[in-house]
């Protein structure tokens, strides 16, 4: 049933019909109950979808949406316009944070959940990766992190020699996205896995939620989890949040992973309707879990360990698609630092990056919360203990007279400070041009082209010949 509430309209976009997926006009407009997609397909009538269930939220992105640094050299061309140029097409307007690339579609799980389409038709080799990898850096000179999916990727037969092919001073962090079936199970594979020190996995980790099919429940993600922990291997879990089925458990889960030493960060990605089983889950598009909504079981569910106001919308991305929150992890204490610092500072720190550059800026941020507390104790509760973390971070990050390199830098900072994003991806029901024209997750198909993510999955999988 669509909303009847009067609607204001903050812009018109290009969307798509969930039951038919053409292009049709939308507009996306805000109501007491939050902001929604609207279209009308001319064969299937009117659909809503919502984006925010907080106005208030909505209406203070403008603050985040910073000016975006476009690729160079897009391979694609403008003809008939988003989402069907996508190739990159020279209107998108931001680089990727984080390239994705599918090496497979042979799975070893059946998670109702799944955004992919595991029909067992392909396996990418590491010269088919290498070369895409090579495409994509011609469009811009680094990128935050590449992330390795599929299906399952641990289970491709040459899974390492694809890592090593990634393994290049131009990529900040490999994500290797795991269900986590094989690490619980092969000492060797993690005996080889601790090898690569710049892979980070991306373990699934819902609690006894979302993804409950053919062993990959909790029992086998916290299985997982802990040997992963052992064997010294870096971990950012993603969590998929789906209201009435996890968003109840989502303080609980996210409070006990920060206190986890082998995880660097947390990841929570909210429902998205689309793939193969993503699709058919059930779920009603005017109330599905949104970005604030989550912030808000946060709050409740870690008893306000963590609360909304520790975290922004991320200033890389359309500020819609995600946000973040920094947490200093020290002697078993969670410190949230965004409310301490100067917001415009944090921004500086933050625009056009996954991951907040260690450097002047950080620096300097550092240093100006530590005059917050300073002048300002009355306001921060427990100040002298604040103010010697505060300068205990700050000297181990930049230590008089012998600089850290930038790797040991990086792990003092993922030792202290954790990191929590919740992502936002679209599907038909929230398919809106405007924010894919800013994309900075881009999806790497083996014929060279570069899809942003949301394209990939709610419109161009299905010209897809690996999937046809």
């Amino acid at each position: 049933m669509l909303p009847t509430a009067p609607a204001k309209t903050y812009y018109e976009t290009v969307s798509m019909c969930p039951a038919c997926a053409a292009t049709v006009p939308g507009r996306v407009v805000g109501r007491p109950a939050g902001v929604f997609v609207a279209r009308e397909c001319p064969d299937h009538g009117p659909f809503e979808g919502i984006v925010c269930s907080d106005v208030a939220w909505f209406e203070g992105l403008a603050r985040f949406d910073v000016e975006p640094v476009k690729p160079v050299r897009p391979p694609g061309r403008t003809a008939r316009g988003c989402p069907e140029d996508c190739g990159l097409c020279p209107a998108h307007r931001q680089i990727a944070g984080t390239a994705a690339i599918e090496i497979s579609n042979r799975c070893n799980a059946d998670c109702p959940v799944c955004l992919a389409d595991n029909r067992r038709t392909f396996e990418l080799s590491p010269e088919q990766v290498r070369s895409m990898i090579d495409a994509f850096l011609r469009t811009q000179e680094t990128v935050d992190a590449v992330a390795v999916s599929g299906g399952e990727p641990t289970i491709h037969p040459r899974i390492f020699d694809i890592l090593r092919v990634l393994d290049r001073p131009e990529i900040g962090r490999i994500l290797l996205n795991s269900n986590g079936v094989r690490i619980a199970n092969d000492d060797g594979f993690l005996d080889e896995l601790a090898r690569h020190r710049n892979v980070y996995v991306s373990l699934h980790f819902d609690g006894a939620g979302a993804r409950r099919l053919r062993g990959t429940g909790a029992e086998v993600q916290e299985r997982a989890l802990e040997r992963l922990g052992r064997w010294g291997v870096a971990v950012a879990p993603l969590v998929l949040a789906a209201q009435g089925v996890n968003d109840g458990d989502l303080g609980r889960i996210v409070t006990s992973l920060l206190a986890r030493s082998s995880v660097r960060s947390v990841v929570l990605s909210m429902m998205c309707y689309a793939g193969a089983n993503g699709s058919r889950f059930p779920g009603d598009p005017l109330t599905r879990l949104t970005i604030p909504a989550a912030l808000d079981r946060i709050e409740e569910g870690s008893e306000r360990r963590l609360r909304k106001r520790d975290f922004i919308p991320l200033p890389m991305p359309n500020p819609m698609c995600a946000a973040v929150g920094y947490f200093l992890t020290v002697g078993g204490e969670i410190t949230p630092l965004i409310p301490m610092a100067d917001l415009d500072e944090v921004v500086r720190c933050l625009r056009n990056a996954n991951f907040a550059r260690v450097d002047e800026d950080i620096e300097r941020l550092i240093r100006g919360t530590i005059d917050r507390i300073y002048s300002r104790p009355g306001e921060f509760p427990d100040a002298p203990r604040l103010l010697a973390k505060f300068r205990d971070l700050l000297s181990a990050l930049f230590p008089e007279g012998r600089p850290l390199d930038a790797g040991r830098q990086r792990a003092v900072v993922e030792e202290r400070v954790k990191t929590v994003y919740l992502m936002q991806f679209m599907d038909p029901w929230t398919f809106d041009s405007k924010r894919l024209c800013k994309c900075s997750c881009q999806h790497l198909l083996p014929d060279g082209r570069i899809v942003p993510s949301c394209g990939y999955y709610a419109y161009h999988r299905r010209f897809d010949a690996r999937f046809r």
